[in-house]
C-alpha cells in the first residue's frame, strides 16, 4: 500500500506525470516499432526492408527539416502562451506543411530524375506524389504530439500512438499478402490519416481552450525576436542532428547495400527509443521549468534521478540481451548487428549529460551551443561511418557514436554540474 500511495503522490506532480506519459509513449512506439520490423523482416526480402526503411527515414528527415524545429518551440513556449497559444500552433502547422510540400517534392524529383531505375532509392511518379502527401501529413502528426506535450496533456500520447502502432502493424500484415509495391512505406504512412482529425479535434476543442483559460492570468507569450532567435539556433542544430540520425540509414544503404540497411534497422530502432525515453523526461522538464524558471535546477536534479533509474538500466539490459533480441529478426541480423547495438546502448550513458546540457540551454533560450554540439555529433558519426565502414562494416556507426558522445559529455559536464547545484531546495513534493 505504501508503494501505491507513493506512486499516486508521484503522479500527482505534473512534472512526473507528463514525463512518465512521454516515456510510456516511447515504450509503446518502440514495442510496436520493433514488432513491425520483425514482421516486415519475415514477410519481405532483406532488400525490400532496406529500401522501405531508407524511404521512411528519408520522409522523416524531410519532415523534420521542414518543420524548422517548431515542435521544440511549442514545447518551450506553449506552457505560458496564454491567448497566443492557438495562433502559435496554427502558425506552426501552416509553415511546416507548406515547407514540407516544397522539400519533399524536390527530394522526389531528384530520386525520380537523377537516380537510375535499378537504384534502391529510385521512385515512380505516383509514389513520389504519395511521398509528398505523406511528408505533409507526418509533419502535422508530429507537431500535434509536441502541442500535447507543451499543453501539459502528454497523457493522451500513449493512446494516440498505440492506436497508430496497431493499425500500422495490421496494415503491414495485409499488404504483405499482396503484390503492392513499396508495401512497407505505405503501411507506415497511411494510418496517420486516420488519426489527424480526432486528435486535432481533441486539441482545439478541449485541451487548448482549457489551457488558454488556465494560463491567461500569467501568460507570457514569446516575443517574436526571442522566438526567431530560439528557432534559428535550435533548427540549425536539428539540421545537423538529422544528418546523424535519419540520414544514417540512407548512408548505410549507399555505402554497404540494401541488405546491410536492413540489418542496421533494429539497432537504430532501439537506439532511437532510448534517446526518446531521455527526451520524454527532458521535455517534461522543459515544460514545467518554463512555468517556474527559478527552480529549474531543482527539477533537473529530480529528473536526473529518474533518468538514472529508468533509461540507463534499460540500456544496460538491452546491451546484455542484444544477441537474443536480434535473433527475433533472423540469424543474419544477430550475426551482423549485435556489436553495433551494444555500442549504441553504451553511448546512451554519456548522452544523459549532453541531454541535460541541451535542456539547460533551451530554458535559457541559448540555442547556439546546441547547434555546435549537434554539428560535432553529425560530423563525427557520419565521418566515422564513411571512413571505417569499409573495415568495420555496420560497427563503424556504433564506434563513431560512442566516441562522439563521450567527447561531448566531457566537454559539457562542468556547466551541467554547476547548474544542478545552483538550487539546493528540495525537489517537487512527491516520492523521491
Amino acid at each position: 500500500m505504501s508503494r501505491a500511495r507513493a506512486l499516486r503522490r508521484e503522479l500527482s506532480v505534473p512534472l512526473y506525470l507528463n514525463a512518465y506519459a512521454l516515456m510510456l509513449n516511447t515504450a509503446v512506439n518502440s514495442a510496436f516499432g520493433l514488432l513491425y520490423w520483425i514482421v516486415a523482416a519475415h514477410a519481405f526480402s532483406d532488400a525490400e526492408v532496406g529500401r522501405g526503411n531508407a524511404l521512411v527515414s528519408l520522409m522523416l528527415m524531410v519532415s523534420v527539416l521542414t518543420q524548422l524545429n517548431a515542435g521544440q518551440a511549442l514545447i518551450r513556449f506553449l506552457p505560458r502562451g496564454g491567448t497566443a497559444s492557438r495562433r502559435m500552433l496554427l502558425g506552426a502547422y501552416g509553415v511546416s506543411g507548406g515547407l514540407a510540400v516544397v522539400g519533399s517534392a524536390a527530394v522526389m524529383a531528384f530520386c525520380h530524375l537523377a537516380l537510375p531505375p535499378g537504384d534502391p532509392l529510385h521512385v515512380s511518379l505516383p509514389f513520389g506524389a504519395w511521398f509528398v502527401a505523406s511528408t505533409v501529413i507526418w509533419s502535422v502528426f508530429n507537431l500535434q504530439d509536441s502541442a500535447l506535450t507543451g499543453l501539459r496533456a502528454a497523457i493522451w500520447l500513449p493512446l494516440e500512438n498505440g492506436v497508430y502502432g496497431l493499425v500500422k502493424l495490421g496494415l503491414l500484415v495485409l499488404v504483405a499478402g499482396t503484390s503492392l509495391a513499396d508495401g512497407v512505406f505505405t503501411s507506415w504512412t497511411l494510418p496517420v490519416l486516420a488519426l489527424l482529425v480526432p486528435v486535432n479535434l481533441l486539441v482545439f476543442r478541449r485541451i487548448l481552450p482549457r489551457h488558454v483559460r488556465d494560463t491567461a492570468a500569467e501568460q507570457q507569450p514569446a516575443d517574436r525576436r526571442v522566438l526567431a532567435r530560439y528557432m534559428a539556433g535550435d533548427y540549425t542544430g536539428q539540421v545537423f542532428n538529422q544528418f546523424a540520425s535519419t540520414f544514417l540509414p540512407v548512408l548505410v544503404v549507399g555505402l554497404l547495400g540494401a541488405e546491410q540497411g536492413a540489418y542496421f534497422l533494429p539497432a537504430q530502432t532501439v537506439f532511437v527509443a532510448m534517446n526518446l525515453l531521455s527526451l520524454g523526461i527532458t521535455s517534461s522538464l522543459v515544460v514545467e521549468a518554463a512555468k517556474d524558471e527559478a527552480h529549474a535546477p531543482r527539477y533537473a536534479a529530480a529528473m536526473l534521478r529518474r533518468l538514472a533509474a529508468t533509461v540507463l538500466p534499460a540500456a544496460a539490459i538491452v546491451a546484455l540481451v542484444a544477441p537474443w533480441l536480434l535473433e527475433l529478426f533472423g540469424p543474419q541480423y544477430r550475426a551482423n548487428a549485435t556489436l553495433l547495438l551494444q555500442l549504441l546502448m553504451l553511448s546512451t550513458f554519456p548522452r544523459v549529460v549532453v541531454s541535460l546540457y541541451m535542456t539547460m540551454s533551451r530554458l535559457r533560450n541559448r540555442t547556439a551551443p546546441l547547434a555546435a554540439l549537434q554539428l560535432v555529433q553529425a560530423v563525427g558519426v557520419l565521418a566515422g561511418t564513411v571512413l571505417f565502414s569499409g573495415s568495420l562494416g555496420l560497427d563503424a556507426v556504433g564506434w563513431s557514436a560512442l566516441v562522439v558522445e563521450l567527447g561531448m559529455a566531457v566537454a559539457v559536464a562542468a556547466p551541467v554540474v554547476r547548474w544542478l547545484r545552483s538550487d539546493r531546495a528540495p525537489e517537487p513534493a512527491a516520492a523521491r
